[in-house]
C-alpha cells in the first residue's frame, strides 16, 4: 500500500466518523478533502462506493430508531433527482456548482447557530424541494447530504432517527449513480483495491460516530449539524 493509498483511506475513516455524527453522511467532507489530490470522476466513483458501505452500517446500527413515513416522504424526489444528476455529470462535467451551494449552506448554518435556543421548525412538504436539490447535488457533484440534513433538521427529526433516514434515503441514490459512474468508466479495474480499504474506513468510521453520539444530547447534535454544515459549506465555497 503507497501513502497516496493510507491518505485516502484515513480521509475516508474521518469523513464517516464525521458524517455519522452529523447525520448527513461522509461526502459532504470526503468529496472536497479526495479532490486535493485525486481526479473527479474517480473521487465521484470512491465516493459512491464509500456511501454505499457506510449507509449500510449505519441502518443495520441504527435500525430501531427508523422512521418510514419521513422516509417515503424524502426518499423519491431524492432518487430520482440523483438519476438525473449522475447523468449529467456523465455528460457535461461539474462547472461551477459547488460555490453556489457553499453559500447556501453557510447562510443557512450561520443563521441556524443564532436560533438555537428557538429552532425553527418548517411544515413536512418544505423537507420535499429540498431533499430533490439534494439529490440533484449528489449525483452532479457527489456531495448533497448537507442539503438533506437542513431539510431534517427543518422538520426536527431526532438524532438517531436523523442518522437512519438520511442513510436509507442516500442508500438507493448511491446503488444508482454508483452504478452510473461504473458504467461511464469512472474507476478503472486496476483501481478496485479501494474497495475493501473503503470498506473498513467507512465501519471503523460509523462505529466511532455512534458512540461519540451516543454521547451528546440533542441540543448539542444539533449545534453540531449546524456548524459542519457550515464548514461544508466553507469547504464547497472555496
Amino acid at each position: 500500500m503507497q501513502l497516496h493509498d493510507l491518505a485516502l483511506a484515513i480521509v475516508a475513516f474521518a469523513s464517516e466518523l464525521l458524517g455519522t455524527i452529523s447525520g448527513f453522511g461522509s461526502s459532504t467532507f470526503f468529496v472536497p478533502s479526495a479532490l486535493l489530490f485525486e481526479r473527479a470522476q474517480f473521487v465521484l466513483a470512491l465516493t459512491g462506493i464509500l456511501h454505499c458501505f457506510g449507509n449500510f452500517t449505519k441502518i443495520v446500527l441504527f435500525r430501531k430508531h427508523f422512521d418510514w413515513k419521513v422516509f417515503f416522504l424524502l426518499s423519491i424526489p431524492f432518487f430520482i433527482f440523483t438519476g438525473m444528476g449522475a447523468l449529467l455529470v456523465a455528460r457535461y462535467g461539474t462547472k461551477n456548482v459547488q460555490p453556489v451551494l457553499g453559500v447556501f449552506l453557510i447562510a443557512y448554518a450561520v443563521f441556524s447557530l443564532f436560533t438555537l435556543d428557538r429552532p425553527v421548525r418548517f411544515p413536512r412538504w418544505v423537507a420535499v424541494p429540498l431533499s430533490a436539490i439534494s439529490g440533484l447535488s449528489t449525483g452532479f457533484i457527489g456531495t448533497g447530504g448537507a442539503i438533506r440534513g437542513v431539510a431534517l433538521s427543518a422538520i426536527g427529526m431526532p438524532k438517531s432517527g436523523f442518522v437512519v433516514v438520511s442513510s436509507a434515503i442516500d442508500m438507493g441514490g448511491d446503488l444508482l449513480r454508483t452504478a452510473i459512474y461504473l458504467a461511464n468508466g469512472f474507476m478503472s479495474w486496476s483501481e478496485w483495491f479501494y474497495v475493501p480499504l473503503l470498506a473498513i474506513a467507512s465501519y471503523g468510521g460509523v462505529k466511532a460516530g455512534q458512540i461519540l453520539l451516543g454521547r451528546i444530547n440533542q441540543r448539542q447534535f444539533e449545534k453540531v449539524v449546524s456548524i459542519l454544515i457550515l464548514i461544508s459549506g466553507v469547504m464547497m465555497l472555496f
